[in-house]
């Protein structure tokens, strides 16, 4: 078995090399596709692997910011801001224990005329309470899939909120509302205090986490037109209790909730 794993490890490093000049999506969709449904999960580890070094090597070119990522976007989560500044890549890998591990690349161009920042996030903050009240570097990053993102102002400076979900463990599963920002030399900044519990909160939150069970769904999306966040959990038919947690988490970059949304409002 590790033989077969070897090889597979040598022909994708060897397929790399021949072809990473010439065209990155075919090679980018491979890996995006088999990092998230290859049965067997050591091997998707191989191919998240994989994927990680040819984007990494795709956010070191010059033209890597403008890059189109269309072709991994089934699988990829790839944002990009209304100001066309930023650019956030997020996905998740899971092992066999089912356990989930996140991933980012934030890319941020200030100016068309000048070279683009790349920021790697560092997954190693267990999202909790005590984490609400801080801003972070990329190197403490409370990990998320992103699939929605939002540019706001607050006195003069660009915020870009973004909603993710974490899969916790195999009992509870999280929804996170962060905020990511760039400071005056062009440093990365995860949470800001923008989050008010109340009207007469005078100690605003950095983020905003919530947890619910596994047996149950959560929807959490951007209204542009009303400029706010709606929130809303329901409990799952015991049919789609069924369906696998990785599943689940495949349907939200798919927008299933959403959907299910448009629905109801349709059938009231």
């Amino acid at each position: 078995y590790m033989r077969a794993l070897l090889s597979v490890a040598f022909f994708l490093l060897a397929f790399t090399a021949t072809q990473l000049k010439a065209d990155y999506n075919p090679l980018l969709k491979k890996y995006a596709d088999s990092l998230r449904y290859h049965r067997d999960a050591q091997v998707r580890l191989v191919y998240n692997d994989s994927f990680t070094r040819l984007i990494r090597e795709l956010a070191d070119e010059d033209n890597g910011f403008a890059e189109p990522l269309d072709s991994i976007m089934s699988t990829i989560s790839v944002l990009k801001s209304d100001d066309g500044k930023l650019k956030v890549i997020s996905w998740l890998v899971i092992n066999e224990k089912e356990e989930f591990f996140n991933h980012c690349l934030v890319l941020y161009k200030a100016k068309e005329n000048k070279p683009h920042k790349s920021f790697w996030l560092r997954d190693k903050i267990e999202p909790k309470s005590d984490s609400l009240y801080e801003d972070f570097t990329s190197d403490f990053w409370p990990g998320a899939l992103y699939y929605q993102m939002y540019q706001f102002k607050k006195k003069g400076r660009n915020y870009y909120c973004v909603l993710g979900l974490n899969g916790k463990n195999s009992f509870c599963n999280q929804k996170i509302i962060d905020v990511l920002w760039v400071d005056k030399d062009e440093e990365l900044h995860i949470g800001a205090p923008v989050f008010y519990a109340f009207e007469k909160d005078y100690t605003p939150q950095y983020r905003v986490f919530f947890e619910y069970a596994d047996q149950s769904t959560m929807l959490l999306h951007f209204e542009k037109e009303r400029k706010m966040i709606r929130k809303r959990k329901r409990r799952r038919t015991r049919k789609r209790r069924r369906r696998k947690k990785r599943s689940r988490i495949e349907g939200e970059r798919e927008g299933e909730e959403e959907k299910e949304e448009a629905k109801e409002q349709d059938g009231e």
